[in-house]
């Protein structure tokens, strides 16, 4: 219920416990545009999240604290993208697609630093990465 309540409010905490035997807990508040429609964890260490919103924004964060919206990173020429879904390969916990409203889609290697427009004339309705290989898809 907190976290339908959270999401509902379009706000976005993060706890951090240190690594002292206090356990020191630090809470900080993030405004998102909308609730949180999607959530996932990058990186060898899982330390670099990706939150999608409902209204189709990217949130880029590496230490829980500090979150960047990386949306207008993925645009190609004047035309904004609407995030639709994230895509996370298995074989890599850096690589995953962005997958994007009038056909506009976007590959990254490196956790979201950096951004690859892919070249897809049709709609994407089902993408997979494969098991084993990050750079093959289904």
């Amino acid at each position: 219920m907190y976290v339908t309540k959270l999401a509902y409010h379009a706000a976005f905490f993060c706890f951090f416990v240190g690594s002292d035997s206090a356990k020191k807990v630090e809470v900080k508040e993030t405004l998102l545009d909308s609730a949180v429609a999607d959530m996932q964890w990058f990186g060898p260490k899982q330390k670099t999240v990706l939150v999608q919103t409902k209204k189709g924004r990217l949130y880029r964060t590496e230490n829980g604290k500090d979150w960047v919206d990386i949306t207008d990173k993925l645009q190609d020429r004047a035309m904004p993208i609407v995030v639709d879904r994230i895509i996370k390969s298995p074989a890599d916990p850096n690589t995953m697609m962005v997958v994007g409203t009038k056909k506009i889609h976007f590959l990254s290697q490196d956790a979201g630093k950096t951004w690859r427009r892919i070249r897809q004339k049709a709609t994407i309705h089902t993408f997979m990465f494969h098991n084993k290989r990050s750079r093959w898809a289904l």
